[in-house]
Formats: C-alpha cells, sequence, structure tokens
C-alpha cells in the first residue's frame, strides 16, 4: 500500500488527514515541522508528500525540491491559502503534481491523491518497460503438449494463485509467467522479473524488500524493493532454488501475511502482490538437501505447471520460427526473414537440448550469416546439417565425429543445468575449470548462450 508524508503546522487539521488517509488504507506518517519531514524523506521510502506552502522556519517549496532530490519518483501535492497562491504556482514550476486552495474537500483531496499516486505508478512501470525492452507475448500452441500447458494458464491467469512453472532450461517459462500476468486482471499494473541467481547473497534482502537510509554501508537513501515495485501486480521469481535461505524465510511471510519489512526499518510495509516462481531444478531434492525450505516449497506447489522441452513440442517449431524471424528482422533492420524448407526440415528434426533458447540462438546467428532475407541450410551450424537419429549420434559420420558430438552436448547441458556457473558445470563434467574452459572455446559454445 502506498505510503504518505504529510506535513502543516496546524495539528487539527494533520490529524484529521492522518485519520482520513488511514481509513483509505495508506500508511501515513504526519508532522508539523518541515525538519522532521525532511530526516523522513532522507531515511524512508515515500509515494506521496502532501505540504502545506507556509511552514515554520521552511517553506513548503524548499521541502518539494528536497523530496524530489531525495526521492525522484515522488509526487507532490502542496496545500495554500489564498494568499499564497503564487508559491503554490511555483511548486507546480517546481515539480508538484497539484495544488489545492484551502479550506477544501476532503473528498476532493483522496481523489488527487489517488491521480498522483496512478501516475506515479504508470511512470515507474513505463520505465521498467523501457530498461527490459520489447518482448514477445505470444505463445506458440500447435503441439497437444503445449495445448495442455496453455488451457493450465488460461484456467489459474484470472486467479491470485501462486503458480510453480517447471521445466528444463530454454523451455519459455518465463514467457509463461508473462502470458498468466497479461491475461490476469493484474495486466494493467507491473510485472517485475527477479533474476535469483542475478542477486549477491549480501544484497538479496534489500533487492527483493527495500531498504532505509542508514541500514547497511552505502545505504545513503531509502530504496524500494521489488516486491514493493510490484505492488497490485505480478512479481516473477526466476530460479528460485538459488534464493538464500534467509530470504526464502521471509518471502514465506509475504505469501502467508501479504507484509514485511524493509532491512533497517521498524515499521511492516503491506503488498498486494501475486507471486509467480520457476525453476528447472527438482524442489523436493533441494528440500532433501537442506538447500530449500520445505513449507515455503509446499506454498510454491499451490498449481504447479510443468512445461514440456522442444523435442516433445516439434508441432511447434514452423511457429516458433516464424515469430522469432520476425522479431530478428525488427532488430537486424531487414525488411523480412524468411526460411527456406530444407532448413526448416533440419530445425524440426534437430533434438534441441537447449529449448526455445538454443533455437532462437541458432536462428540470430543464421540471420547473421545469410547476410539477406532468407536462411538456408547451408547458413545453419554443422551439428544441425548432419543427420541424426537421436542426441549424440550423427548418421554417416566417423565414430571420431559422433565422440565430439556426443563431447559437445554434455557440456552444453551441464552448462544449461548449472546456469552456465563454469565451476559448477565443472564439476558436473569431472572435469578441471581449465578444461571446461578449453572445450568452450573448441566447439564456441558461449554462442548458445542466451544474451
Amino acid at each position: 500500500m502506498a505510503r504518505v508524508l504529510i506535513v502543516d503546522d496546524e495539528t487539527k487539521l494533520i490529524r484529521l488527514l492522518t485519520s482520513l488517509f488511514r481509513e483509505q488504507g495508506y500508511q501515513v506518517r504526519a508532522t508539523t515541522r518541515a525538519e522532521e519531514a525532511e530526516a523522513l524523506l532522507k531515511e524512508q521510502v515515500f509515494d506521496l508528500l502532501i505540504t502545506d506552502v507556509r511552514l515554520p522556519r521552511r517553506s513548503g517549496i524548499e521541502l518539494l525540491q528536497i523530496a524530489r532530490e531525495a526521492q525522484p519518483s515522488i509526487q507532490v501535492i502542496v496545500m495554500s491559502a489564498y494568499g499564497t497562491v503564487s508559491g503554490a504556482v511555483e511548486a507546480m514550476r517546481l515539480g508538484a503534481f497539484d495544488y489545492l486552495l484551502k479550506p477544501f474537500e476532503l473528498e476532493g483531496l483522496l481523489l488527487l491523491a489517488e491521480r498522483a499516486l496512478e501516475s506515479s505508478r504508470l511512470q515507474e512501470e513505463n520505465t521498467l518497460l523501457r530498461e527490459e525492452g520489447a518482448r514477445d507475448r505470444g505463445m506458440v500452441a500447435s503441439s497437444p503438449a503445449m495445448r495442455r500447458v496453455t488451457d493450465l494458464l488460461d484456467r489459474v491467469a484470472r486467479t491470485d494463485s501462486t503458480v510453480l512453472l517447471l521445466g528444463e532450461s530454454g523451455v519459455g517459462k518465463e514467457l509463461a509467467a508473462r502470458t498468466l500476468h497479461e491475461r490476469s486482471d493484474r495486466r494493467d499494473r507491473p510485472f517485475i522479473r527477479v533474476n535469483c541467481p542475478a542477486i549477491p547473497r549480501d544484497l538479496a534482502e534489500s533487492e527483493l524488500f527495500g531498504h532505509v537510509r542508514g541500514a547497511f554501508t552505502g545505504a545513503t537513501g531509502p530504496r524500494k524493493g521489488k516486491f514493493e515495485l510490484a505492488d497490485k501486480g505480478t512479481i516473477f521469481l526466476d530460479e528460485i532454488a538459488d534464493l538464500p535461505l534467509e530470504q526464502q524465510a521471509k518471502l514465506l511471510q509475504v505469501l502467508e501475511n501479504h507484509s514485511f519489512t524493509p532491512v533497517g526499518a521498524a515499521d511492516e510495509v503491506k503488498v498486494d502482490v501475486r507471486v509467480l516462481a520457476a525453476t528447472n531444478l527438482d524442489l523436493q531434492v533441494a528440500v532433501n538437501e537442506g538447500r530449500f525450505r520445505q513449507d515455503l516449497y509446499y506454498r510454491l506447489q499451490v498449481f504447479p505447471v510443468t512445461l514440456p522441452p522442444l523435442r516433445e513440442r516439434r508441432e511447434d517449431i514452423p511457429g516458433l520460427v516464424e515469430a522469432l524471424l520476425l522479431r530478428l528482422a525488427n532488430r537486424l533492420g531487414r525488411s523480412e526473414l524468411l526460411i527456406e524448407d530444407e532448413a526448416l526440415d533440419l530445425l524440426e528434426r534437430y533434438p534441441w537440448p537447449g529449448n526455445v533458447r538454443e533455437l532462437r540462438n541458432v536462428l540470430e546467428r543464421a540471420a547473421v550469416l545469410s547476410g539477406g532475407e532468407r536462411i538456408r541450410a547451408e547458413d545453419l551450424p554443422a551439428d544441425l546439417t548432419r543427420p541424426r537419429t537421436r542426441a549424440g549420434e550423427v548418421d554417416g559420420g566417423s565414430f571420431l565425429e559422433a565422440v565430439e558430438s556426443f563431447k559437445q552436448e554434455a557440456i552444453l547441458e551441464a552448462l544449461r543445468q548449472t546456469d552456465w556457473r563454469k565451476k559448477d558445470a565443472a564439476a558436473v563434467l569431472g572435469l578441471s575449470p581449465r578444461a571446461l574452459s578449453h572445450y568452450i572455446q573448441r566447439y564456441d559454445l558461449e554462442s548458445y548462450r542466451e544474451g
């Protein structure tokens, strides 16, 4: 829920507005002193500041400037008596959302506050969209396996149930999460993705739940966490098995109580967030090994959905190729990108150990090599152009070729299972990190990695 700071030197008005906003579900801090308001703005995150233009020792205009410097996304409403209208106009010039002349109707202030908060939410969401870039939204589902998945997603999308997305690396779990969000009643609210393996362990709590000023070294100002940014929307916890145990406990609290306490804060923050999670690991094994909390595992298992690997949904390959080539054409500045039948036939027969992610990388590489608007069989990697009967076996090739192919696929699979953590992949394969680096360079495996 949004946090509001109210500043006015009239004690009676402060009490009235505090009660009014709390009745509407807002979290409210209020003060009659500008100096205290300044300290609060530098220590805690607020969504909205409501301040009088005239304050003892410091004007509301100065407080507005301090607020926008400390928290650039904060919205500000100024209250002004008739004789200080010029001050209110100055506040608008400096970035205030709007102003109200005293005396005013309480309902009018509430409506103005809602408009200001909605404007702030849209600004934050637009920023997130710009950072993430454009993404494909549609799910290709020509195969029976994927039609079953999309049917499950349709059934659960309009609920607030927690969904656990399962499947191998590269099968499209993030796209499934975005599909759930866009088919839900929260579609006009934020969708926040959290890549759990990418969060430094010592910053995981702050990244997810925010912090106040001075909470730790380097916390020079307050900051909202991912859960608060996702308020009223959806948060997607990708590769949740990599979340540290300490944060797993706090996540369980959010799922059960819809609240959390930012790092260094005294007060809880209430949020209304739908949680989606994904993993390519067996969480029950992680529970047995003590790497994942059993109570959190059961809480996430409300509605599990398993996405099939691409080798089990070959009927979807033509549709996926068409969609991916359309996106690639836009990126590469070409009017269109087409694929010849022979090349498409090779793609349909390949086992795709890296799933849709590998298909996307292969098509991008082929599009660059082709130099034109048509992808031919000779533009595809050599291991696709050699006929195969099953993964690792090459028809008509020598024994050494089959061995080389098997090595390449085994190393790729280990890298994908460990999210390209080379030290862990080397341990899985029984190789030294140096030997693994040699093979990665030898087989040009970095080209298969998601960019």
